[in-house]
């Protein structure tokens, strides 16, 4: 499975950028409390979650509108991708709202638990998204090679 193959840049993009660093507002207040011997508040952490899910879960549809609009010249498929992602909002605005509510109605298990799923949903459509996208230096490869032959 490719998203666990460390040895494509994409891969290691995913784990490192998209997850390691993209959740730092997540893990970096449980590290802080621990380092300082504090309480760690673990009803805010569904909240952390949900604020890291929304920017990955919205790039991902914004990179699925884009890579759809220029690859597909069928307008029914098109529609058909601009209503899924529609259906995609609709179910990151009711996760969103519930975790909220169930966080402060004190159901923060609940709350953290529909936190995970829209990180797992928010992740999975970014990997989808991006997966067959070329990275930088895959693009800088191609073009030396059309340049230079492929021995450069």
């Amino acid at each position: 499975m490719e998203l666990f193959n460390f040895k494509s840049l994409k891969t290691k993009y995913f784990w490192i950028a998209i997850v390691f660093i993209g959740t730092v507002g997540i893990w970096l207040p449980v590290i802080l409390a621990l380092a300082l011997s504090e309480e760690i508040v673990t009803e805010e952490i569904p909240i952390n979650l949900t604020t890291f899910y929304i920017a990955i879960y919205f790039a991902g549809c914004v990179d699925s509108i884009f890579r759809h609009i220029d690859i597909l010249d069928n307008k029914y498929e098109l529609k058909s991708r601009i209503f899924t992602i529609i259906i995609l909002i609709l179910l990151l605005i009711f996760l969103i709202i519930s975790t909220v509510w169930l966080k402060i109605k004190g159901q923060v298990n609940v709350a953290l638990f529909l936190s995970l799923i829209g990180s797992f949903i928010g992740l999975s459509f970014w990997w989808y998204n991006n997966k067959d996208t070329p990275t930088f230096s895959d693009k800088i490869i191609n073009e030396s090679n059309e340049t230079h032959g492929n021995n450069w």
